[in-house]
């Protein structure tokens, strides 16, 4: 009886460690058809579905992107869209649940509400460094389905397409906007190569309700700027600091020659309106000399909040806008390829207008 007893026990112990095992690798618990191992771009080794009909995204930046490369094989959206979003996303697409994001093992949303949607996949696209690796882990452990990491730099985003298309059966559609991000970066590089570190134009990214909030050089986040050519005046004083709070004596010592506003989708251009009638503001040379501009946010901001591929367009006209004499570029036929290529949308040139009303020269 003991040795009959001490068998159960042996054989619970082992199919647990298996279980257990197979969730940690990336095993989704409802796959019953073929799998396969791939590895990630963080280099997780992962087994997943051979067949992948269904993706969630732990955060906006990867919906987008998801969206952008195979809507139907969206579960839902991290938010509840905003009417300035639904504009550009197309119908049958705006009706899918809000999910919520996750930060490690702490949704916003609800675990069940995603589990409902039976995502074959769970992707986290953005940085794959060991804190985000950890969190990744965590949502995999949770919830049981394989978490796949994506690199979410700019100069990663061909390379990206081409990972996810090949992983979810769209390669063709993958190429295609990933040739889209090679041209473009090959173009902008080529065309700055003439810019010295000396003859960048200085620009302050004004962020936050009073634009007092910044995003310092050399991070995910302003990896637009710095690839459009623009010399941030916010540096890092720590390399754990991104995100920095300052103040308008600190600008005013900066002095920068060009400043962009992110409005974080404030239609009634407050920031703007006070940097060009406050005099607090006055004695800044971007300010002098008129040179202030609103970031375009249709229907997500062009250079961060989220950090997505919204950032392309994003780059042809932030470095079109800082170097005119060396980007000879129709933006606006610029912005009318990029959104028939990534959102399917026929823009207007009323819609390129507006959009351009506080971001360019008049």
């Amino acid at each position: 009886m003991k040795k009959k007893w001490l068998l159960i026990i042996v054989s619970a112990i082992l199919l647990l460690t298996l279980v257990v095992g197979c969730q940690a690798r990336g095993t989704n618990p409802k796959s019953e058809g073929e799998t396969r191992t791939i590895t990630d771009m963080a280099g997780r080794e992962l087994v997943i579905a051979t067949n992948i009909e269904k993706v969630y995204s732990t955060s906006a930046i990867g919906s987008v992107f998801l969206y952008t490369l195979a809507p139907d094989k969206l579960a839902g959206w991290n938010d509840t869209l905003r009417e300035s979003e639904k504009k550009f996303i197309a119908a049958e697409y705006q009706q899918l649940p809000n999910l919520g994001r996750w930060k490690g093992s702490s949704p916003t949303g609800s675990i069940e509400d995603l589990l409902k949607t039976n995502p074959d996949i769970i992707i986290s696209v953005g940085d794959v460094s060991p804190e985000y690796i950890g969190d990744s882990e965590a949502i995999q452990m949770k919830t049981g389905i394989p978490v796949i990491m994506i690199d979410g730099s700019v100069q990663k985003t061909a390379e990206a397409y081409r990972f996810l298309g090949s992983l979810i059966g769209e390669s063709e559609r993958a190429e295609e906007l990933a040739a889209y991000c090679d041209q473009t970066l090959e173009d902008i590089t080529t065309n700055l190569k003439s810019i010295g570190e000396e003859e960048k134009v200085r620009v302050y990214y004004a962020e936050g309700i009073e634009g007092l909030e910044t995003e310092v050089s050399g991070t995910v986040s302003s990896e637009a700027l710095d690839l459009a050519g623009a010399k941030n005046v916010a540096v890092p004083v720590t390399s754990d600091v991104r995100r920095m709070q300052v103040s308008i004596e600190q600008i005013l010592t900066w002095d920068p020659d060009l400043i962009i506003i992110s409005t974080d989708g404030d239609s009634t251009r407050s920031v703007y309106n006070k940097m060009k009638n406050d005099r607090t503001w006055a004695n800044i040379t971007a300010v002098k000399n008129n040179e202030v501009y609103e970031i375009p946010n249709y229907p997500y901001d062009w250079i961060n909040r989220p950090p997505s591929v919204m950032r392309f367009i994003g780059i042809k006209w932030l470095s079109a806008l800082l170097y005119p004499e060396i980007i000879q570029t129709d933006i606006r036929k610029d912005i009318s390829e990029f959104y028939g290529l990534f959102f399917h949308y026929d823009i207007s040139d009323q819609e390129i207008e507006e959009i351009l009303t506080t971001a360019e020269r008049r």
